[in-house]
């Protein structure tokens, strides 16, 4: 039996309005064994079921075995049947025993998500070629990346968590077109370069952003605030400071900083209520600085206020923390100009995030590198204004052509729920026009005022005979919506979802 609070738990919708908790029971004890009560949610004014509910499974092999059953007929309606959404929600069996929602995934492991959408985006036909994983994790993509490659074919991969890199290391071992690198991907041109690869020697490099599965799954790491252990939240345990350091030394407006820039920047007031109780806490006479997840949980939980999403309260402030403590967001930038550095002209850069404002980082530097397509406006009038003396001719730079962005597809989501926030981004090495070029000739031809253009700016991308690549991206400001609220009953998804794995 699985221990409480956690196990493996199936979401159910288009139940009968008809349904009965023992009814559901009936139709999957056969699977395996159930964990606790099939809950169901229900309409307050009648009683009846409002078609959704979840069943939890003692065993991994119980709740496949659901999964096969999607669509089987209970009274006249065919119920859709897939794993349970990552999160703590009241509405699943795990949360309303004190854990998280279960998962069809086993904890330490992970599933690599988007495998062949990764696999084609950046190996495609050029099975020779000098490959990057920046994100090493338990080997998922690297695998299959290798099993894609002939014999010529080499990789490199990149992790800064000392538990991936022993997993790593074994790999090395087995094949000898692989090799692994303790450190972050940021660090990745320096790093090949002592291996001999050469800039432009890369044909693909892939980043899978965020935290990997079994990070998530061990407690003792402390990543996620409904389990209890010490507060650390560091990828790599053996240098940097761990975030009960952090809460115990940082002065309050860098708390308030970090909470809110990596945080929730559309609620301000919660970066701040939270810095001030962590003052109130290591202030004499206080209980002191919180050194474990529970503690620091409880405490965010106790003067946020307010809360309308169905997460965790202390979710979104765990995230702050980890992204400050792991330079997240300068891994991403510094990564991304070392892509553009190290990639032969027509090298694809994969990149797979997991929230927004992975996203946001993504696009904003990709503005800065974006080469013109075809029937761009600004090139077209470059060309006319060129062509009469108008303007000056826009240099040719090496930059990136965006595919369009990718997500999960429905079998995916089916078997792997983690899947369901990732976005794959494939970027293509392409010498030509910038637009930022362009908008800064047509701001000086102009007049116009605001126009960022590259060609006075470090973030230009190098000429043909400049080296380097942009620089870092603008800090992301953007403020997140608030999600609508739907009439439909679906199952509540946490606003910052988990990543799968990398």
């Amino acid at each position: 039996m699985a221990p409480a609070g956690q196990g493996f738990e199936v979401f159910l919708k288009y139940l009968p309005a008809s349904a009965d908790e023992a009814g559901v029971r009936a139709l999957f004890e056969s699977c395996g064994e159930i964990v606790g009560d099939v809950r169901l949610l229900r309409a307050g004014s009648s009683g009846r079921c409002k078609g959704v509910g979840w069943v939890t499974f003692a065993e991994h092999a119980g709740a496949k075995a659901a999964l096969a059953r999607d669509g089987l007929q209970y009274d006249g309606r065919n119920v859709q049947v897939t794993m349970a959404k990552q999160g703590s929600w009241s509405g699943g069996h795990a949360a309303s025993v004190g854990g998280v929602t279960g998962t069809i995934q086993e904890g330490g492991t992970h599933t690599p998500a988007m495998a062949k959408e990764v696999v084609a985006a950046i190996v495609g036909s050029d099975r020779e070629g000098v490959y990057v994983d920046g994100t090493f994790g338990r080997g998922g993509h690297s695998r299959l990346i290798l099993a894609a490659l002939g014999n010529k074919g080499s990789l490199h991969a990149f992790d800064l968590d000392p538990e991936a890199v022993k997993v790593g290391r074994a790999l090395q071992k087995e094949d000898r077109r692989f090799r692994i690198h303790h450190g972050g991907f940021k660090s990745m041109a320096s790093a090949l370069a002592g291996a001999g690869v050469e800039a432009e020697g890369v044909s693909g490099i892939f980043l899978d952003l965020g935290i990997s599965s079994p990070q998530l799954d061990e407690a003792a790491r402390g990543f996620r605030p409904e389990q209890s252990g010490p507060l650390d939240l560091r990828f790599d345990l053996t240098r940097g400071q761990a975030a009960s350091d952090f809460l115990r030394d940082a002065p309050r407006e860098e708390l308030i900083r970090v909470l809110r820039e990596y945080g929730d920047p559309s609620d301000p007031h919660a970066a701040r209520r939270v810095a001030d109780a962590v003052c109130l806490a290591r202030a004499p006479g206080g209980r002191g600085a919180p050194t474990t997840t529970k503690e620091f949980a409880d405490l965010v939980a106790s003067c946020r206020g307010y809360e309308y999403q169905a997460m965790h309260s202390a979710k979104a402030t765990f995230q702050a923390l980890r992204i400050h403590l792991n330079d997240e967001f300068g891994q991403l930038r510094g990564g991304m100009a070392a892509a553009l550095e190290l990639l032969a002209p027509g090298g694809r850069l994969g990149v797979l995030t997991w929230k927004h404002r992975e996203c946001a980082l993504v696009v904003d530097y990709l503005r800065k590198v974006e080469i013109a397509p075809p029937d761009f406006p600004l090139l077209r009038w470059q060309k006319q204004a060129w062509s009469a003396g108008d303007a000056a001719k826009a240099p040719k730079r090496w930059g990136f052509a965006a595919d369009a962005a990718q997500r999960p597809s429905a079998e995916e989501l089916r078997l792997n729920s983690r899947s369901r926030s990732a976005v794959l981004h494939t970027l293509r090495k392409r010498r030509g026009v910038l637009c930022s070029d362009l908008e800064a000739l047509a701001a000086e031809a102009h007049g116009w005022e605001g126009a960022g253009g590259s060609s006075s700016s470090t973030a230009a991308a190098p000429t043909e005979c400049e080296n380097g690549a942009g620089a870092n991206g603008e800090a992301d400001r953007r403020k997140r919506r608030a999600p609508r609220g739907d009439v439909v009953a679906e199952e509540p998804a946490p606003e910052a979802a988990t990543k799968a794995a990398p």
